[in-house]
């Protein structure tokens, strides 16, 4: 009589450490999926490379099949635009950058595929990770900002509200140096060298 109790609650304790198991490890299951066979193109690769992430940073770009589009493509691609960053977007699935062929924007793309990337970042960040990391981001706003970041965060409360947290992970990511040690200490988990993508950006401003 006990075996036959304690066989279906062993199997059913054993389906529950299954399931647990698969969930904390979710995003490490997806990730392999969608780059077993993915090879990104030269172009793509060297967004990577000249914005400074590192190998987790590019895997979280890569799974995301990052694509460089004409203006039509790109327009069909990406049908919400965020406030300012109109020369990418990532949709949950899939980050778009716009081909910007004006060589006094050269390093945009970078700083977009970062950007983006960043994006993708935040959305795995926990509960408690994601409270953890807001009240850095607000720490180092009150350190850097200036009348531009202000305008634009301000734009983000009325188009994006909620979303203010999420495009200040990714402005102050790719923008602005001196976040504090331990940002930079946390935006280390994306980028190599993050001076990269911010001296691109600096350029180009």
């Amino acid at each position: 009589m006990l075996k036959k109790i304690l066989g279906p609650v062993l199997l059913l304790v054993a389906v529950f450490a299954f399931a647990g198991v698969v969930w904390g490890n979710r995003y490490a299951i997806n990730d392999w999926a969608r780059l077993r066979n993915y090879t990104p193109s030269a172009e793509v690769t060297q967004l990577a490379d000249q914005s400074g992430m590192n190998d987790y940073g590019r895997r979280l770009f890569y799974i995301n099949d990052p694509k460089i589009s004409d203006r039509t493509t790109f327009n069909e691609q990406c049908t919400v635009t965020e406030q300012t960053i109109v020369l990418g977007c990532y949709t949950g699935r899939n980050i778009y950058v716009f081909d910007v062929q004006d060589t006094k924007l050269n390093g945009v793309e970078e700083v977009t595929a970062a950007h983006e990337m960043l994006h993708a970042a935040y959305l795995r960040l926990s509960g408690s990770e994601k409270k953890y990391v807001d009240g850095l981001l607000q720490a180092a706003y009150l350190r850097v900002k200036n009348a531009d970041l202000e305008e634009i965060m301000a734009g983000y409360a009325v188009s994006e509200p909620g979303q203010e947290n999420n495009e200040l992970h990714s402005i102050l990511g790719t923008e602005y140096l001196n976040l504090g040690p331990e940002l930079e200490a946390y935006y280390g988990k994306y980028f190599s060298d993050r001076a990269k993508v911010v001296t691109l950006a600096s350029n180009y401003k």
